[in-house]
């Protein structure tokens, strides 16, 4: 990539990604996408590994991410910028892995997914059990803070469904971790 620029530093995130009540009536332009969509490029990117199962698939889904993202730019309410650009992309992560299992389907192969971040191997291997819907449900919420309410409103899916999975799928993993 001409352009490659470093992933943004591991300093804290604010709590939420809202445009400021001054910067609301600002426009929302190239500069504004970059300063407010730039420092969560790391974060997407480390999530989407942990969904799609692999860091070339995930670059892939995080630049097309961004790529709609910016063109939605002008069209963004402003509410919140991280939940916006985590719903883009868990939907196209989830997109891609339907379209990878119809292809493996038709190709007779069987998919092999890799981790590549150095994590505890066992937890990933329990984490790669889960459904990707489930499993990202569980990581946004667990990881990176988001509520229930807040986690069903990025997947799509009533709130109850999500307190569900996420019960269930903790209670999955104490159970495979604890061997």
């Amino acid at each position: 990539m001409e352009d490659a620029r470093p992933l943004p530093s591991s300093a804290p995130l604010p709590d939420r990604w809202d445009r400021t009540p001054e910067a609301a009536d600002a426009p929302l332009d190239a500069a504004s996408f970059e300063a407010l969509a730039w420092p969560l490029y790391g974060p997407l990117l480390r999530r989407l590994v942990l969904v799609v199962g692999n860091a070339h698939d995930a670059e892939d889904v995080a630049q097309e991410t961004y790529l709609r993202a910016f063109r939605a730019w002008p069209r963004f309410d402003g509410r919140d910028v991280r939940a916006w650009l985590f719903t883009i992309a868990l939907r196209l992560a989830f997109n891609q892995l339907r379209g990878r299992r119809r292809w493996l389907r038709r190709a007779g192969g069987s998919e092999a997914t890799t981790w590549d971040d150095g994590v505890d191997p066992d937890l990933l291997a329990a984490l790669r059990e889960l459904e990707p819907r489930r499993r990202s449900a569980l990581l946004l919420n667990a990881v990176d803070g988001y509520t229930q309410a807040e986690v069903a409103r990025i997947l799509g899916v009533p709130e109850g469904t999500v307190a569900s999975w996420i019960s269930r799928d903790r209670a999955t993993l104490r159970a495979r971790l604890r061997g």
